[in-house]
């Protein structure tokens, strides 16, 4: 059998879902394998603040009370300039960092369902 026989007969009695990973493959668009770290799916480890404050669709005023809080870790690679991890903020995006709840206008931490 040829290569192309072998491709054909292949694709005809895989799974769907495998189709269409092949596909993806077949038009060279990026494929992210399982056990992959999300970092280097997606782009540079770290990035600046206002690339960050910019993912998230936040101010960069926004993005410093939430590095404040505590919401976000901040990396700093020398006095003074700061980077976030990407993944931290991809997690904060889909909710994964363990933490509800919001920054005040004072700065305060307050759990979700507070008053005052």
């Amino acid at each position: 059998m040829s290569a192309l026989e072998d491709l054909l007969q292949a694709a005809m009695t895989a799974p769907d879902e495998r189709k269409g990973a092949a596909l993806r493959v077949l038009r060279g668009e990026a494929v992210a394998r399982e056990g992959d770290p999300p970092a280097a799916r997606t782009g540079p480890l770290l990035v600046g603040m206002g690339a960050a404050a910019k993912l998230l669709g936040v101010s960069r005023a926004t993005l410093w009370r939430l590095l404040s809080a505590g919401r976000i870790p901040k990396v700093e690679l020398f006095p003074g300039s700061f980077r976030v991890r990407r993944e931290d903020l991809e997690n904060l995006a889909a909710g994964k960092l363990g933490m509800s709840g919001h920054v005040s206008r004072r700065g305060r931490w307050r759990k979700e369902g507070a008053k005052g």
